[in-house]
């Protein structure tokens, strides 16, 4: 069960996706937003420095707390880490599984996920498309003793929608790495690009609230394609 705070971010989230404070482009207050949702300030709080984090809200003190308008459309958000298919709607996203299979952990991969070697692990390779256009080549490795089932219905789909809602896991952090590189033949080809051409790497593991790693993934982007985005706030 996902804790209470995050429960709230996510109506709060939709609320704004259905244009629902776009009035005064303002949250209701501290005061009336526990009324509403019936939990304690610090609750609250906890669910606004979520919403801050994501991009979607920023506090002025004094003032309240107010949409932000920046614009995240067709950009991976940095700051919240829920997979494509929930990034940019389902009805975006496509998806085609190259490679689905379970093999075994070897040194190198079990060092990385840090396991032990001989693991069982699902490996996917995906080619995922946005509105049509291949957008990601990914390759990800599941750890089948925090992922015990996986299959290629599963994978069609959001697999970290699956994991957070009928495995009942608790997704805690990502660490996520970005590098520039050169498209190979096989990426390129998904792609539809020319090997050589360039490429964004991005390179990830998936921690559950217990900090064991779950997911590996090295993900190859369409450079014309993708663009990140990172929200900072001045401390």
């Amino acid at each position: 069960m996902e804790v209470k705070y995050k429960v709230i971010c996510d109506d709060i989230a939709k609320n704004i996706q259905e244009g629902s404070y776009t009035g005064n482009k303002k949250l209701p207050t501290e005061e009336e937003l526990i009324e509403i949702y019936q939990v304690s300030r610090n609750t609250i709080r906890k669910a606004i420095d979520l919403l801050t984090r994501k991009g979607l809200v920023i506090p002025i003190q004094g003032s309240g707390v107010f949409l932000r308008s920046v614009s995240t459309n067709g950009a991976i958000n940095l700051e919240d880490f829920n997979g494509l298919t929930e990034g940019f709607g389902v009805e975006k996203v496509t998806t085609k599984v190259n490679s689905f299979k379970l093999i075994e952990a070897d040194e190198k991969l079990a060092a990385t996920m840090q396991c032990e070697t001989g693991t069982p692990v699902y490996f996917i390779e995906r080619l995922r498309s946005i509105g049509g256009k291949p957008y990601v080549v990914e390759y990800s490795y599941y750890n089948k003793d925090y992922i015990p089932y996986l299959s290629e219905e599963i994978v069609q789909g959001s697999i970290y929608k699956y994991i957070r809602e009928e495995l009942k896991k608790q997704i805690g952090f990502v660490d996520r790495v970005i590098t520039a590189g050169i498209l190979n033949e096989h990426d390129a080809r998904e792609l539809g690009l020319t090997p050589g051409e360039p490429s964004l790497i991005s390179t990830n593991r998936a921690f559950l609230k217990n900090g064991v790693i779950f997911d590996y993934s090295i993900d190859i982007h369409n450079y014309k394609e993708t663009k990140f985005l990172k929200l900072s706030n001045y401390l």
